[in-house]
């Protein structure tokens, strides 16, 4: 028989045994452990779950993105509708002031159309058609004035229903932005999930390959029961014999050299035990001399902890002020943004007041026009009434004469001779004639005094015209300065107070920067310096 290698496999009979087992030596069978076949369809069912879950957070990472998409333009919407308010609140103080003057003009059209019927009622009976064209004038004139009021209404509406959306707006973004805080809960919870899965399905592995080593372990160990021999069982045993009886010869010895260790150690106690109290004792004073500088770091650093608590309160103060003023700040502005909103409000009824008083300027100019015209008929009036007092005149002039010429007939036909109590005697046509010269003449006297009255009337009436149609101009174009003047000094004003806003905000902000960075920095040089003394102490 030749020698059998048993280098190969291991090393030493003692690796054999540690690694095989007893069982190779009393010849038992080694029980194969088969897998379970169910903890496939659990590690299934898991990469399923796991499947599941992913797809489930990329649902949820969709959603946040357009939870973000719409918070961004819901954003950019706000920062619209401020650049809008901003806009309003420069047009604000014009508005308040063109307010006042439409209030004024509007009174002033109002008095003026008062006392134009008032002047149209006690006209003649002549003038009762223009009456009619001035009243048909003036149901249009109010039928455009409702008009203008339903289109302000309308336009109100409109503005409150922009409000409205705004509002809409700003809890739509209130809900994105809880949805995405939810779906950040959410998706933080299903990603711990898929770690804690991923980490069951890791242990689910190792488990299955833990399980598969036996399985490995006991076809080696079959393949070696195959190649080894009998007689090569009986040779190790006989090699394991040998080397027990070796291990315990080793005891021996080792008891043996404990015993001369022993009182080796006895002999070398005293001399350490005198080293070991010369030892003790210079370390009893290195301890004193210590205890007694620790003393003294303690009160330099109790000094200090006091010194740092004071700065630490300082620093606690001007933090606690910037924190004040801060909100002071945050409250001014939420103050501006509503004053801002109401002037907007303010800007706009301004607006509808400045376009009525436009449209109310717009109809004095055509009741100046229209007054024109009615002073150009009148004053036609004034020249055929002239004419007919001219006539009249001529007519009492041709009866005058035919009065004189009667006279003189008559004084004709009395002689100076005759008798002074003798009587005229005239005949009956003469005196029919000289009656009836007598009557126009007295109806001449009354017409022209009537015409006379007529002229009067009327150009007192084309006086009153011309100055109230003068005034009227007068008020318009006073109007129309007013409202470049106000306009041009609310334009100034508004830039001013922009440019003092912006100056004071900037000045607020930067003194609180300022103050906060001084405190912070004082704050982080306090401690950095209380860490380098408690680091030295």
């Amino acid at each position: 028989m030749g020698e059998i290698d048993i280098s190969a496999p291991f090393q030493s009979v003692v690796d054999a045994v540690s690694l095989f087992g007893e069982g190779i030596f009393s010849g038992e069978k080694t029980a194969i452990k088969k897998p379970k076949p169910h903890s496939v369809e659990r590690v299934v069912a898991k990469e399923t779950k796991l499947h599941l879950a992913q797809n489930e957070l990329n649902k949820l990472k969709e959603q946040l993105i357009n939870a973000d998409t719409t918070k961004a333009q819901t954003i950019v919407e706000l920062e619209m509708a401020k650049l809008i308010v901003e806009d309003l609140t420069q047009k604000l103080k014009t508005h308040n002031v063109l307010k006042d003057i439409a209030i004024m003009a509007t009174e002033s059209a109002k008095y003026q159309a008062k006392q134009f019927e008032e002047t149209r009622n006690s006209e003649s009976e002549g003038n009762d058609v223009d009456l009619g064209t001035a009243r048909v004038q003036y149901t249009t004139a109010v039928t455009e004035l409702y008009a203008a009021k339903q289109v302000l209404r309308k336009i109100w509406e409109e503005h409150n229903a922009s409000v409205e959306a705004k509002d809409l707006a700003t809890e739509q973004e209130a809900k994105a932005e809880n949805f995405a805080n939810v779906n950040m809960e959410r998706s933080g919870e299903l990603s711990k999930e898929i770690a804690i899965l991923q980490e069951l399905i890791q242990q689910d592995k190792q488990k299955q390959s833990y399980k598969a080593r036996p399985e490995e372990s006991a076809k080696k160990l079959l393949a070696l029961k195959r190649s080894l021999n009998p007689e090569v069982n009986k040779n190790l045993e006989t090699q394991l014999v040998g080397i027990i009886s070796e291990i315990e010869a080793l005891q021996k010895e080792m008891e043996k050299s404990k015993g001369f260790r022993s009182r080796f150690c006895e002999d070398h106690y005293y001399d350490a035990k005198e080293s070991l109290v010369e030892t003790l004792k210079i370390e009893l004073e290195n301890t004193k001399r210590e205890h007694l500088e620790m003393k003294e770091r303690e009160t330099g650093t109790e000094s200090t902890a006091g010194n740092l608590h004071v700065k630490l309160r300082k620093a606690k103060s001007e933090l606690e002020e910037a924190f004040a003023e801060e909100a002071k700040l945050s409250g001014v502005s939420d103050e501006m943004i509503s004053t801002i909103y109401q002037l907007s409000l303010e800007s706009e009824s301004a607006k509808h007041e400045v376009e009525e008083t436009k449209r109310n300027t717009e109809e004095l100019k055509k009741e100046a026009e229209v007054a024109k015209i009615e002073l150009e008929a009148a004053e036609t009036k004034l020249k055929v009434a002239l004419n007919e007092a001219e006539e009249v005149k001529a007519a009492a002039a041709r009866a005058l004469n035919q009065i004189s010429m009667l006279s003189e007939k008559i004084n004709a036909a009395c002689s100076p001779t005759s008798e002074p109590s003798a009587q005229i005697t005239i005949s009956r046509v003469e005196f029919e004639k000289v009656a009836a010269a007598i009557a126009q003449v007295e109806t001449v006297r009354a017409s022209d005094e009537e015409a006379l009255k007529k002229l009067e009337a009327s150009q007192k009436e084309i006086e009153d015209m011309k100055t109230a149609n003068h005034e009227a101009l007068k008020k318009a174009e006073i109007a129309e300065a007013a409202k470049k003047a106000v306009e041009g000094e609310l334009r100034r004003w508004r830039d001013r107070e922009q440019n003092k806003a912006v100056e004071a905000a900037s000045q607020v902000l930067a003194e609180t920067e300022k103050t906060f960075e001084s405190s912070l920095q004082n704050y982080q040089i306090r401690k950095y310096k209380s860490a380098e003394e408690a680091l030295e102490t």
